[in-house]
């Protein structure tokens, strides 16, 4: 390993996106908390638990990497130095006792600002590109700096983006009865499945994305692919994933953390909206959400499927079908919970935060 380290915090009275719990200007042993955002509700949720436990805290996060902060990566003959400068917190990777990955930025952004002046299609090519390459810049410099902390983690970055038919794979082969699936490029295979599973649907093989664009934001959501659209496929398309379209009763969301499930019934159903997919949220009238106790078995299969998957904690996607089977359907290691941990009282937040202590105190 090599030595390594990070300086944190800010003076601007910018938002600032590292934050030091309990201490600044000294080094600490302590909790290292890698985030995604400033913004991110989660973490704060956390943070407000390790604060009330008495941890010694401090959170990074993939917008200091992507420009939010100054970073200093010096390397010679005796070692390497890592240096995040905000408001003057150090934290010496050694002092480090427990890790939540809670999340990192999974691409370069920059809102509002241009890398290319030219708007002609050849110049947004260009900038589609200079992105690319500074997202894959930006992921080569933050895995350096997640493998700096030999620590207790909770989460890894290198389990953090499952392949989803790896995912169903492991999934059926713990007990768990997943949907019958198709990943194909040809209309002629879609036509067939169709006429197998009756209704399918289609959702994307790899994470769910925001699309923005002419002033518009556009989600990827699961959506039913009528016989009609069927027949006007291309005889060839990019590879794409459907499954049959479930008869559901009510869904079900389970955060999993070191072993345990806890579960969640949502009442998807009773709103056309939600009814293929609860992601496409009414805000107005929102589905009702209930505890759910999980039969003993699921669970078993449930911690089966995630140690095949190296992972300790993630949100897990489940449905419960008319005819009374659980439905095994995705799992996101860095998913939600607070949708889960709030209208259930389960107080998942302290759970999580009561964790990371006793990794770092069994360090």
């Amino acid at each position: 390993m090599l030595p390594c380290l990070v300086s944190l915090g800010g003076t601007d009275g910018a938002p600032h996106s590292l934050d030091a719990g309990h201490v600044a200007g000294r080094p600490l042993r302590m909790i290292l908390l890698l985030s995604p955002s400033y913004a991110d509700v989660t973490t704060d949720a956390v943070v407000d638990w390790l604060d009330h436990l008495g941890a010694d805290w401090v959170r990074l996060h993939g917008e200091d990497v992507d420009g939010g902060a100054g970073l200093r990566l010096e390397l010679d003959g005796r070692g390497a130095t890592l240096r995040v400068s905000r408001d003057g917190a150090e934290i010496e990777p050694g002092k480090v006792r427990a890790v939540w990955f809670r999340g990192w930025l999974r691409e370069w952004r920059h809102e509002g600002r241009r890398l290319v002046a030219d708007p002609t299609p050849c110049g947004e090519r260009l900038q589609y590109d200079i992105r690319l390459h500074l997202t894959r810049e930006g992921r080569k410099l933050s895995d350096f700096l997640h493998s700096c902390f030999d620590a207790g983690w909770l989460g890894s970055p290198r389990t953090a983006s499952p392949n989803k038919p790896q995912v169903l794979r492991h999934a059926a082969r713990a007990g768990l009865a997943i949907p019958a699936t198709l990943i194909t490029t040809e209309r002629a295979a879609v036509v067939e499945f169709a006429a197998r599973h009756g209704a399918i649907v289609s959702k994307p093989v790899a994470e769910t994305i925001l699309l923005t664009g002419g002033g518009a934001t556009h989600a990827l959501y699961t959506s039913v692919v009528p016989p009609d659209l069927i027949a006007r496929l291309p005889e060839r398309f990019p590879p794409t994933l459907f499954q049959e379209l479930l008869a559901k009763r009510y869904e079900l969301r389970v955060f999993y953390l070191d072993g345990e499930s806890h579960a969640m019934a949502i009442f998807s159903q009773r709103d056309p909206r939600t009814a293929v997919d609860f992601r496409r949220y009414n805000h107005e009238r929102p589905n009702r959400c209930v505890p759910y106790l999980l039969p003993a078995e699921t669970g078993r299969r449930i911690r089966e499927l995630m140690d095949a998957l190296e992972l300790d904690t993630g949100s897990l996607d489940l449905v419960r079908t008319i005819d009374g089977r659980e439905v095994f359907l995705e799992v996101n290691p860095v998913g939600q919970f607070g949708m889960v941990s709030y209208p259930c009282n389960y107080q998942l937040e302290r759970r999580v935060a009561e964790r990371l202590i006793w990794r770092a105190n069994c360090q």
